[in-house]
Order: C-alpha cells, then sequence, then structure tokens
C-alpha cells in the first residue's frame, strides 16, 4: 500500500499560506536597499548596539510587530543605516497621543518607520 508522506493540508490551510506568503513578499518589497539588498543586510554595528538596547521599549509601540536594522529608504539618509520599525498600519502623528509617537532618532540613529501589515504563524496542524 502506497501512503503519501506529506502534509494533508486543505483548501483553507493552502489559502492561509499563500495569504501569508503574500504579506511576506509585500514586506520584502517595502524594505529593500534599493540596490537588492534585504532589510536584514544594511544595518552597522552602532545601529545594531542601539536597536538590542531598544527593541523591548519599541516592539511596545501600538500597532509595532517588528523591528531590525536596516537601510533608510526616504530623506536625507536614505541609504544610510537605520533603524526599521514595521508597524501594522501607519497612523499620522497627530492621531496619536505624544507618549505612543515612536521617536525619530534613538541615541543619534535615525528610526524609520514602515507600513508591513499584520505579521502572523500559521496555524500547525
Amino acid at each position: 500500500m502506497k501512503r503519501s508522506l506529506g502534509p494533508a493540508w486543505t483548501a483553507d490551510d493552502i489559502a492561509s499560506g499563500e495569504l501569508a506568503a503574500q504579506k511576506w513578499a509585500t514586506f520584502a518589497s517595502n524594505t529593500t536597499d534599493g540596490a537588492g539588498g534585504t532589510p536584514f543586510s544594511g544595518g552597522s554595528a552602532k545601529v545594531t548596539e542601539v536597536l538590542s538596547r531598544h527593541e523591548a521599549d519599541l516592539m511596545a509601540y501600538p500597532n509595532v510587530v517588528a523591528v531590525s536594522d536596516g537601510i533608510c529608504q526616504a530623506g536625507d539618509e536614505a541609504g544610510q543605516a537605520c533603524i526599521n520599525v514595521y508597524v501594522s498600519q501607519k497612523v499620522k502623528p497627530d492621531d496619536l497621543q505624544a507618549d505612543q509617537r515612536l521617536p525619530e532618532r534613538l541615541d543619534g540613529v535615525r528610526v524609520e518607520v514602515i507600513e508591513a501589515g499584520e505579521i502572523g504563524t500559521l496555524p500547525m496542524k
């Protein structure tokens, strides 16, 4: 008797996986360095050190789903190392209370906010 060794995924499981893949593709395409690099390849030692000290505080802000060292995409510092803060949805600063606004800089390092959508895991079966 032949038996399949692979998982038996339902149509819902497959659709959920495809949606997650699409979200990750959107996330990655919004966070490249413009030269084909990934958001995880562009940091400097200073950025990594500052991020390690402030990561928990940044993750506590509303809508924040991830943080990383990376490359600034906009403004005068585009192409420079910075801290990327990924949020599920960007909100205008005026719509946030002062204590809910992400800092523009941490210890001299620019903080760039990137809308990534919701990031989650697929359910295990």
